[in-house]
């Protein structure tokens, strides 16, 4: 029994002092984020090129860094000195010096952790020539060097212009003199130093009195660029006239800051992708200074022609035109709007409003082959007129309160029938039939037509519905919807 237990305590004895050998011979285990980092090209005059490489304790004793060494005296590093617990990391900063020292680098810094194998770390890259300092000047760029006046009048005093630069360079700029070709023409421009990045103007007024005609005028501004020697030319041309008459009485249906417009909703004639269709309307500018016109969200199938400018109490004319060929790919009913901005000359918004046009956009039928003119689509409606008369109002004014008519399309053609669009411009006759849908031959569908009383608090409807098809004969076709305020 003594024998027994003396010979457990002998092996007991053994595998203590293997434990502790074994935990004395393990070594700390830790990762790096990268072991190489290439900086690309640098300066040689731009200062220390500098990176921190990252080391992550992840055995579950600290470690401790002892040492970390360069292979050149160009490549400074600092270390986290403390211990790194467990799960915790530390930095290797690594600073190369470049200066007198173009070309490739390569260097290796090798860190020493207690207890482990050295680790090399790598930083590389090109060292290229030494950055000049940049000579420091300033350089005028003008948003615009020419202005057409267009038509002015003789009498309705001088016609100016403003032209807008900016400072691009990285010196003040200073505009010494700006000089006219002839005594018509008076020069203002910004007086003090416009600093870089800064806007300044040049603004030319030409007087008419007199000098019926056209005029080609020029303004030389002179800066200190370049030494002084720098010069920019400026030009002003138009057209003098005696001022317009008016047109005859014309009543305008609206007014769009300051500018009264004619028509503000155009209805075009049907579009076959035949050509072009156009509306003209007249003008007037009702402000007491000149105002400039410009428009918005124009499309490349529309054009609108008017003039840029309109002196104080000066009409003109303005004419939206319509290119079906570049719109060969639209169909149906579209109503589209675009943006007229009025603004005063120093680019000051008075107002805004929309051109509104309502379009059919149809099929080119002369393109049909004779095969598809003997198989053609054609649409009977059936209920094309719904009087909805009184609608009321739901409980308390808030459940309920619609109501609900329908007309029937029949196709009576040999080939589908395809519905452009089923549309009406009164937004409170609701319709739900998707574009492009088709009606095959000898088939009907049933339209709902829905209006709520809610809607029609202020006015009655009396509207149209408008079914663009593929009917040769009759490609539009219309619905008359009528219903009364509710009560």
């Amino acid at each position: 029994m003594n024998k027994v237990s003396k010979r457990l305590k002998i092996l007991l004895g053994f595998l203590i002092i293997s434990c502790v050998v074994s935990a004395q011979n393990s070594k700390p285990t830790f990762t790096f984020d990268k072991t190489e980092h290439d900086y690309g090209t640098i300066s040689e005059n731009g200062g220390l090129a500098n990176h921190t490489f990252t080391i992550t304790n992840t055995g579950s004793d600290a470690l401790t860094i002892r040492q970390v060494v360069a292979s050149c005296g160009c490549t400074k590093p600092d270390w986290t000195t403390n211990p790194i617990d467990p799960g915790k990391s530390g930095e290797i900063k690594v600073s190369y010096d470049p200066n007198g020292r173009p070309g490739l680098f390569q260097k290796t810094i090798t860190v020493y952790v207690v207890d482990a194998d050295p680790v090399a770390l790598t930083i590389k890259g090109v060292v290229g020539n030494k950055v000049e300092d940049t000579i420091k000047a300033p350089v005028l760029t003008f948003d615009e060097l020419d202005h057409n006046f267009g038509t002015i009048g003789e009498n309705d005093g001088p016609a100016d212009h403003t032209f807008y630069f900016t400072n691009t360079g990285t010196a003040p700029l200073v505009i010494s003199r700006v000089q006219a070709s002839c005594g018509c023409t008076k020069p203002e421009w910004s007086r003090e130093p416009v600093q870089p990045g800064q806007r300044g103007f040049v603004l030319v007024s030409y007087n008419p009195v007199g000098r019926i005609g056209v005029f080609n005028k020029t303004a030389t501004v002179y800066t200190n660029e370049t030494a002084g020697v720098k010069s920019h030319r400026l030009s002003i041309k138009g057209n003098v006239v005696e001022r317009p008459s008016d047109p005859p009485v014309t009543a305008y249906a609206d007014t769009i800051g300051g500018i009264g417009v004619q028509f503000t909703d155009l209805s075009f004639s049907d579009l076959y992708q035949l050509g072009i269709n156009g509306h003209t309307m007249y003008i007037k500018n009702c402000n007491e200074q000149t105002a400039y016109l410009t428009f918005e969200n124009v499309p490349d199938y529309v054009t609108i022609k008017y003039p840029d400018s309109l002196k104080a109490e000066w009409p003109g004319q303005m004419s939206v035109m319509i290119d079906d060929a570049k719109a060969k790919n639209k169909r149906g009913r579209v109503i589209e709007s675009y943006k007229l901005v009025i603004r005063d000359r120093d680019g000051a918004v008075l107002g805004s409003g929309n051109i509104t046009t309502r379009v059919n956009y149809l099929d080119d039928f002369n393109s049909l082959t004779p095969l598809q003119k003997i198989s053609l689509p054609a649409i009977e409606i059936t209920n094309s007129k719904l009087e909805f008369g009184t609608v009321k109002k739901g409980l308390f004014g808030l459940f309920g309160g619609s109501a609900k008519k329908q007309f029937i399309l029949t196709n009576k053609g040999k080939s589908d029938l395809i519905l452009h669009s089923v549309s009406s411009d009164d937004s409170r006759v609701h319709l739900n039939i998707p574009v492009g849908t088709k009606i095959a031959a000898g088939a009907s569908l049933t339209v709902d037509v829905t209006i709520n009383a809610k809607e029609l608090v202020d006015k009655a409807v009396d509207t149209d519905i408008y079914i663009v098809c593929n009917d040769p004969k009759g490609p539009v076709r219309l619905v008359k919807v009528t219903a009364q305020k509710a009560e």
